[in-house]
């Protein structure tokens, strides 16, 4: 029985050795296989029950291999930015196909050779595609996992065959989560910019009334380029306002704020002329609150012009005279007519914090840029038609005063009025002067120089008494004379101003907040108050600030955080009805991160912003989070994925498989899927490879002991089978 027990016993030995010197063989074929992890054998006794102390019973040995998944290997440099490593824990997710569905296997490697196949997609070596999240511009969405790549937001989504926005579960490894990397589809490529981030500082010690300015590039879905400059007043202490210019190609603009409903905060349009207008060409612009039409139409001949349209002459040597024309008109027939100034070849409309909406229709003068926009949803034919909005009544407070054209005798029979806590009246020819106390002795407005033919022209008007209010009335700033209307609006100091103009009913319009904090009609008595209600919480002044300030100078609140855009030149429209606006981050409430105002200079710390004018593609790049950034020959970066990495609670029980990748197993436990560098997973290092952890050296050695061992085993048979054959010559 020992004797047999000792052959059993060596060719255990054989079968443990042979086993020891195939994964030996392993390790040395796998010398130069990228991101191969050595396999240990190890031995163990088999043990026999012992029956008497007098005789022992042999048992033998067993092998146990290992291959060591967990063990970290060198990196080495590559010339290729797809080739990837991975410095510490984590795995890549890798499928055998491109494209995964039923059937599919999906595995993990630390093999980051990765090349474009024939179709563009991204494999390593073993054949297995690398598996990413794919990143769009952040479109506001809560339901979207936001990623920050160098201060602007990105989503993890991709668009689906039908061009939904499918938000990605980073959580689950499937095909629904995560994709292939295909850099053949990259292209060239346009993108329009979707978020603007700035930081910077406003002096505290500036005055009221100082303005400041900042500059940022955007591009709209064609890839144009326009600098946007962006500028901000300080209305009161703490409490700075924000305006916008137009860019060129665009019709409207407006500030929004999405934690108030989006509503409008700032708003301006254009109209832009690239020649003089031919005769009978038309801008069509309704005022909103009245639906009062007015058409504005080009001819040669203004005095012979019979028409029912107001006339503007085109009968002028420069495009720039031509929309002076136009501005012209429109203030003499327009409320609120300083919305409308001239810059180059373009009529500018700023809107004033109470000037009502207004409807343009450029549809039918060819010459100006505008008559292109908004396209028919139908035909793909443009409109022409666009909208001035309002300043959102919730978060302003003042008051608008209209005048209209009458008689002399309208104005002039009429009442003292009280604008401010003081009396007016109108009067014609040489008057005494009163003190303003009382009805009977109310300051005078001499309106000789406003009247044409015994009729008042209302913008010569509101200067007649513009010029009185300025010189009687205390915080004059309050009152901003524009054409034909007057805006009252009050500042973070002025005292209240008392209205009572119920004696100019027939001939004014308008509208004020009351002391209620109602909106009510200008002819009706009440108080204007410069405290208000808006965003929850009390506001000073005439108009909620773009930045409010607390006492350390860091942001309490910001009341403008998206940026909307129509253009007339073929792009998509940016607004947020259609989730394709600009997102405008100014930095945190009650931090420094961001906006500040402090003593010292104006300063910009940073200004950032995503899009990209067309480019073709020209290489990637992947930085150590595993972020996957296209690059295109127009020096933009866009990035497209960020490839996670997989953890284990026990890497070293994944099941091997060939081509160098390891599935999950009960003992290995589920996969985890983080980013790069962050929760315990490695870094990713681009332009590099991870070597074999095999150690040649070693393996030589083994091989020689793994030798001898087997030799000795085959020992240890021939020699029991020489004392077996004594046994039987001895019957």
């Amino acid at each position: 029985m020992s004797i047999l027990g000792s052959m059993r016993s060596g060719v255990s030995g054989l079968a443990a050795q042979s086993n020891a010197f195939s994964a030996i063989s392993d390790n040395i074929s796998n010398l130069n296989t990228v991101g191969y992890k050595g396999t240990n054998t190890a031995f163990k006794t088999l043990v026999t029950k012992q029956t008497t102390s007098s005789a022992y019973a042999s048992g033998g040995v067993q092998s146990v291999s290992r291959q060591e998944v967990s063990t970290q290997g060198l990196l080495s440099s590559s010339s290729s930015s797809t080739d990837l490593a991975i410095s510490g824990d984590g795995y890549f997710v890798v499928n055998q196909t491109a494209l995964p569905g039923s059937g599919d296997t999906w595995a993990y490697t630390r093999a980051g050779s990765f090349t474009k196949d024939t179709n563009g997609y991204l494999r390593n070596s073993g054949g297995f595609y690398a598996q990413a999240w794919s990143l769009l511009p952040w479109d506001g969405s809560p339901e979207a996992s936001v990623v920050n790549i160098q201060g602007i937001n990105y989503m993890k989504a991709y668009y689906d065959a039908k061009g939904q926005v499918v938000y990605i579960n980073d959580n689950i490894i499937d095909s629904n989560n995560l994709k292939p990397i295909n850099l053949a589809t990259i292209g060239g490529t346009a993108t329009p910019t979707t978020q603007i981030v700035m930081g910077a500082n406003l002096p505290a010690a500036d005055d009221i009334g100082s303005t400041r300015k900042l500059s940022a590039l955007v591009y709209d879905s064609l890839g144009n380029a326009s600098n946007l400059s962006m500028e901000y007043t300080k209305e009161g202490v703490n409490h700075w306002g924000m305006g916008v210019s137009i860019p060129s190609g665009a019709a409207n603009l407006t500030l929004t704020d999405s934690q108030n409903g989006n509503s409008i905060y700032f708003a301006a349009g254009q109209l832009e002329f690239s020649s003089i207008p031919t005769n009978g060409s038309q801008i069509k612009i309704t005022d909103v609150a009245t639906g009062n039409e007015y058409i504005f139409e080009f001819v040669d001949d203004v005095d012979g012009y019979t028409g029912t349209n107001i006339p503007v002459s085109n009968k002028v040597s420069s495009i720039n005279d031509a929309v002076k024309n136009l501005a012209d008109a429109l203030k003499e027939n327009l409320p609120s007519g300083e919305r409308f100034s001239v810059n180059d070849n373009a009529l500018k409309i700023t809107q004033s914090v109470m000037g009502g909406a207004l409807t343009i229709d450029a549809s039918k003068a060819l010459s100006c840029v505008q008559s292109a926009t908004n396209p028919d949803d139908a035909t793909g034919i443009p409109t022409g038609i666009f909208d001035i909005a309002e300043i959102d009544v919730n978060l302003k407070n003042g008051a608008s005063i209209t005048f209209a054209e009458a008689a002399d005798t309208v104005y002039t029979g009429a009442a003292a009025f009280v604008i401010g806590g003081k009396y007016f009246k109108f009067v014609t020819g040489a008057a005494t002067d009163g003190d303003g106390t009382s009805a009977s002795t109310p300051y005078i407005v001499n309106i000789d120089s406003a009247l044409e033919g015994g009729n008042v022209v209302p913008e010569k008007l509101v200067n007649a008494l513009m010029r009185r209010v300025s010189a009687v009335l205390p915080n004059s700033e309050c009152y901003i004379s524009s054409g034909n209307t007057i805006e009252i609006l009050p500042t973070t100091t002025s005292t209240d101003i008392e209205l009572k103009l119920s004696s100019l009913s027939s001939v004014i319009s308008g509208e004020m907040r009351n002391e209620g904090a109602n909106w009510i009609d200008i002819t009706s008595d009440g108080k204007l108050v410069n405290t208000f209600e808006a965003n929850g919480s009390m506001q000073r002044g005439g108009h909620v600030p773009a930045v409010l300030f607390n006492a350390d100078g860091t942001p309490k609140s910001f009341g403008v955080d998206g940026l909307n855009i129509t253009w007339a030149n073929g792009a998509k429209n940016m607004n947020v009805e259609n989730g394709n606006y600009i997102s405008v981050n100014m930095g945190n409430v009650g931090t420094s991160d961001g906006f500040t105002q402090l003593s010292g200079d104006f300063t910009t710390s940073y200004i950032k912003q995503d899009g990209a004018k067309f480019g073709n593609y020209s290489g990637v790049s992947v930085d150590d989070s595993g972020v996957v950034t296209a690059v295109f020959d127009n020096g933009e970066m866009h990035p497209i994925a960020i490839l996670p990495l997989a953890t284990f609670s026990n890497p070293n029980g994944m099941v091997a498989l060939t081509g160098n990748v390891w599935m999950a197993s009960d003992e290995s436990g589920q996969a985890m899927l983080k980013q790069a560098g962050t929760n315990g997973a490695g870094d990713i290092t681009s332009y590099a490879l991870e070597d074999s952890t095999v150690d040649l050296a070693n393996e030589l050695s083994n091989m020689v002991v793994v030798q001898r061992a087997y030799s000795a085993s085959t020992k240890i048979i021939t020699t029991a089978d020489e004392m077996l054959d004594e046994v039987t010559r001895m019957v």
